[in-house]
Order: structure tokens, then sequence, then C-alpha cells
């Protein structure tokens, strides 16, 4: 379903430091894709998700039973968060203890570029959104029926459907997501 590209730490800093992802269309949101990469391999095969707190990834450890039920568990969850602060830090994050045993990863990242600019017939009501720094975008459709305006019809421009949405601005933040891409997005309209 879409590029699934092979990403390696090595290849692909930027200049300040910082992992950058290919687009992959249909894949998870960045910061998730970028905990994986990271965290591919590491020991006590962390359980890792989106945050609460917007920029942010959540790891813990992946057992049962208690954090702290024996010495050698306790001694094992340090230098396994120690690892996963390590990996981590490597692609950018900036990392603190979490609660009991985990790690909480943050990241802001720069928005996402976006250019939005008619496309076709004026009365097709289509706009095309391009990603410049990806390579990738899509179309966003307005619809409207005997009601007024209904929503926005979202599609990648491999054809795919993303989400539809209620508004253009939300349309561009979709395909951001269905590409993988950073989803705060600065808009550019031509």
């Amino acid at each position: 379903m879409g590029r699934r590209a092979e990403v390696t730490t090595a290849d692909h800093l930027s200049s300040g430091g910082l992992l950058l992802l290919p687009p992959e269309e249909g894949a998870k949101m960045y910061l998730k894709r970028l905990a994986t990469v990271a965290l591919a391999g590491a020991p006590g095969d962390p359980l890792y998700t989106s945050g609460r707190v917007p920029h942010t990834v959540t790891a813990i450890h992946h057992h049962a039973g208690r954090c702290d039920q024996s010495r050698k568990r306790i001694a094992e969850h340090a230098a396994n968060r120690a690892d996963w602060t390590r990996r981590l830090e490597a692609v950018g994050f900036s990392v603190e203890l979490g609660r009991a045993c985990g790690v909480i990863a943050t990241l802001e990242l720069p928005p996402t570029e976006a250019v939005v600019e008619p496309y076709g017939a004026v009365e097709d009501h289509t706009e095309q959104v391009t990603f410049p720094a990806y390579g990738v975008g899509g179309l966003v459709r307005r619809l409207f029926g005997n009601s007024g305006f209904l929503g926005c019809v979202v599609t990648s421009s491999t054809g795919l459907s993303a989400t539809p949405t209620k508004t253009v601005d939300q349309a561009v933040v979709s395909l951001a997501l269905h590409w993988g891409l950073p989803h705060h997005v600065s808009v550019t309209r031509r």
C-alpha cells in the first residue's frame, strides 16, 4: 500500500541532526514512525504510543507484573531506559523519565510546508495540494448539495482516498497524515 522505504539513521540525518523520514502513504503518525525506527531492536520490547501531550511519544516496558517486583527487574529496566533514551536522542527527541518504568520523548518539528492552488475548471471546486519538500500531495474537492457546502473529498496523488474533512485546511492536514508527514502544516495559497 504505497511507498515503504527502508530507513536508517545514518542515511537520513538532516544538517540539524534530526532524522528525516520519507513519505509513506497510509503510514502512522510521523512521531510514531520515528519512534519505530529509533526503537527497532531495542531491549525490553518497548510498547510506545503517541503521548497525550502534542509532540510526544511514550514508551513503556511490555511485561506482566510490577516494574519493581525484583532487584533484577529494576536493574533491567534502568538499563533499558538508558538504551531507549540513547536511541531516541540519536534521532532528535529529548527524553525524560516517565511514570514507573517508561520514558517520555518530545520532539517539536518545524511545520510541513504545503502549497494549495486551484486545479482544473472553476466549477469543479478542486484544489491541488503539494508538499514540495517531500514530492507528494493530492487533491481536495469541495462538495456542494442542495443544502449548500457538504465538506471536502481528499485524494492522494496516487489516487487513494484520505480522510474526508469539513474544510480545505483540515484536508491539507489529512493529506499530511495520510503521507505520514509531520502534521503541523504551514499552508501557502497560490
